[in-house]
């Protein structure tokens, strides 16, 4: 039998690796795409890739959740995609399953009566990795209503795991504690807020959702939260971690470590996505934190 093919944009980050590796699990054959920022913008040359590879499923991870400039994110986060699309009509792949990749920071702001989040939540993005993602999802939602398109919107929560990026707390609570653990500093690690509570998933949860929806026509021209549905608080987190040092650690606040803007609780509803997918057996934060320590 043929194989499957999938093609990837943002392969190389945090996400992409982890989809790569369980399409490939799969048996899927994967072709990853990493372009320059000015060939971002380029259909013609989006559209040669898509027709070399002739995949059969397009994921569109890629993104940027900091920049110095306006033209930083929505270069990538918008003009990217825009791109992409376009693409898909030049090279006649537009029956090509489409999964696009959103943000929860596409909600922003939210007050405790309205929680949980879910996808008919009105967005109010407090930031521009929020405000050019809100621009992506309302451009990919267009595509499907008004030429029939099989997108898929997705907006993750808080992604958890093994590899994840620098700029996260977690990922910094983690690197001290193994720190710790290996002798290398004394035992106090220094925080920010742990008052906070997120909705945390497991990245390979996420990466199983993602092909589970994609090969799903149910799916198509719709909007799903990836989520557990449960706030969990950031201490928490940081409590696993020590349980899993196995030792005495001090945690020490750092006021440097707090953010500008902390909304006290954020998180998800999956409704939608069950009802589409049904149940779904979400990996437990204790042995999502094992496989971050290592």
């Amino acid at each position: 039998m043929k194989r499957k093919k999938a093609l990837i944009t943002g392969a190389g980050g945090f996400s992409g690796r982890h989809l790569t590796r369980y399409l490939q699990s799969q048996s899927v054959e994967v072709f990853p795409v990493s372009v320059r920022y000015d060939q971002t913008k380029d259909d013609n040359f989006l559209a040669d890739i898509l027709r070399q590879v002739r995949p059969d499923y397009i994921f569109h991870l890629a993104g940027v959740a900091s920049g110095e400039s306006l033209g930083d994110y929505f270069g990538v986060n918008v003009l990217y995609f825009g791109a992409l699309l376009q693409a898909t009509r030049e090279a006649k792949m537009e029956d090509r399953p489409l999964l696009v990749v959103g943000t929860a920071a596409e909600y922003g702001s939210i007050s405790a009566q309205d929680l949980p989040i879910t996808e008919e939540t009105p967005c109010h993005p407090y930031n521009l990795y929020g405000i050019s993602k809100l621009a992506q999802t309302l451009i990919a939602l267009t595509a499907a209503k008004d030429e029939g398109r099989p997108v898929i919107v997705v907006r993750p929560f808080n992604i958890i795991g093994s590899g994840m990026p620098e700029h996260l707390a977690l990922t910094s609570f983690a690197r001290q504690v193994t720190a710790i653990r290996n002798g290398a500093r004394p035992p106090v690690i220094n925080v920010g807020n742990l008052e906070t509570s997120r909705d945390f998933i497991d990245i390979e949860d996420v990466v199983t959702l993602y092909w589970m929806l994609i090969q799903n026509e149910g799916a198509f021209g719709k909007l799903f939260n990836i989520c557990t549905g449960i706030a969990t608080p950031i201490k928490t987190l940081v409590d696993l971690l020590i349980d899993n040092a196995a030792m005495p650690i001090e945690v020490r606040a750092d006021r440097s470590r707090f953010k500008h803007v902390d909304i006290p609780v954020h998180y998800g509803s999956n409704q939608e996505l069950h009802r589409l997918i049904g149940a779904f057996p979400y990996t437990q934060l204790r042995d999502t934190i094992r496989k971050i320590i290592g």
